[in-house]
């Protein structure tokens, strides 16, 4: 369930976010220092978000999660089966190279991180961020705000949850453009704004994010598939 009951402005939706998105991606810059730089990211934005959500009932947690834990295991199994396509790259290959998007670092920890000690600092930190902190960030973002403000700049005003086609495209094509994997991004994307529409409960999509990634973690964990990483 939303709580509606006061308005916070965009600033705990949209902060969090911005300061993920942005660390994330100079993290991944520094090839040598990312594990470092990571860590610090992860510090820092937990940090900030629980700072920016203390006191403010922008979601309600409970123990209904069924509907959560569903969706977010068909949304991860679909998000590794469509990344397997070669959907994207046949679309971007006819794209500028300004519009092509970067595909993912792949950075494998057993291979770039000598010390036993940081290698399993930097796996337990950076699977707690995708399975706790990224679900928190992500959906108060897209589909707590975006979803809303598309709609209308009085975004606090309209009902958690309300279905315009204008906004559902807005937010599957921006989110689609903030990932690599096109394809799967948009059906995921889609997936969730879907149940958001259904049960009207931000805390659900939290819980089906955090289920997708941690399910994508173990894959990833047991497969190697740093390319998803």
């Amino acid at each position: 369930m939303f709580l509606n009951a006061k308005k916070y402005g965009m600033i705990p939706y949209v902060i969090p976010f911005v300061l993920y998105l942005l660390f994330s991606q100079v993290a991944a810059r520094y090839h040598d220092l990312y594990p470092w730089l990571y860590i610090a990211t992860a510090v820092m934005v937990s940090g900030a978000t629980i700072y920016l959500l203390s006191g403010r009932y922008i979601y309600r947690a409970h123990k209904d999660l069924m509907p959560g834990i569903l969706f977010g295991i068909v949304g991860i199994v679909l998000w590794i089966v469509l990344s397997r396509t070669h959907f994207t790259e046949t679309v971007v290959s006819s794209l500028p190279v300004w519009l092509r998007p970067e595909p993912r670092q792949g950075f494998n920890p057993f291979e770039s991180i000598s010390s036993p000690l940081l290698l399993w600092a930097f796996l337990l930190v950076r699977s707690l961020s995708l399975v706790l902190l990224v679900p928190v960030v992500e959906e108060l973002f897209w589909r707590g705000f975006l979803l809303r403000w598309v709609i209308s700049a009085n975004w606090e005003e309209q009902p958690l949850g309300i279905f315009t086609l204008r906004s559902f495209l807005w937010v599957v094509l921006l989110f689609t453009l903030a990932h690599p994997e096109w394809l799967a991004a948009a059906v995921y994307c889609a997936l969730m704004n879907i149940l958001l529409y259904w049960k009207k409960d931000l805390w659900l999509c939290i819980v089906a994010h955090s289920t997708s990634n941690l399910l994508l973690v173990m894959y990833i964990l047991m497969t190697g598939s740093w390319e998803l990483w």
